[in-house]
């Protein structure tokens, strides 16, 4: 059985408006990752990722590169103990 893992991303830049949430969606949901993504009222964006090592990895690679307008300054990466298992990917408000 593979490894699940849980992280949440702080993601600094211009990273609203620019569709970064339904950006890191799709790739969320090719690698079957599952968790949440949601704008922050300082202008950064907040997601949690969790799966298997390899796919949440790739997602977050996706982060730290963001669509096309987008720009990413910093990624703050913090592994989190899994004390709720998400079933799929949400884009919240």
């Amino acid at each position: 059985m593979s490894h699940i893992v849980t992280h949440l991303l702080h993601i600094y830049g211009r990273v609203q408006g620019v569709g970064f949430r339904n950006y890191v969606n799709q790739h969320a949901n090719e690698r079957s990752v599952t968790g949440w993504i949601r704008n922050r009222e300082d202008g950064s964006v907040e997601v949690m990722l969790q799966g298997k090592h390899s796919d949440v990895g790739s997602v977050e690679a996706a982060c730290r590169k963001g669509p096309p307008l987008a720009k990413v300054d910093h990624v703050d990466r913090y592994p989190v103990d899994p004390d709720v298992s998400y079933e799929t990917f949400e884009v919240r408000d």
